[in-house]
């Protein structure tokens, strides 16, 4: 069994010399892919920039927002 240690300057688990093992990319599009549950009372930035007169309703409709 052959053990590494990671590179100078190199992310370590803490108190080790271990270099953590890096992602697959079916676990990174997995992690990304997960539904995030809403903030309470958060607003809705399409609404606020609308609001603030940096959107259009052209511009609403294209990122898919609703209409008052």
């Amino acid at each position: 069994m052959r053990r590494r240690c990671a590179a100078a300057g190199a992310p370590t688990i803490p108190g080790t010399a271990v270099k953590p093992r890096r992602r697959t990319s079916d676990e990174i599009t997995a992690a990304m892919s997960r539904p995030v549950p809403p903030v309470p009372d958060q607003g809705d930035l399409v609404e606020h920039w609308r609001d603030c007169g940096l959107l259009d309703d052209e511009a609403v409709d294209a990122l898919g927002g609703e209409q008052p």
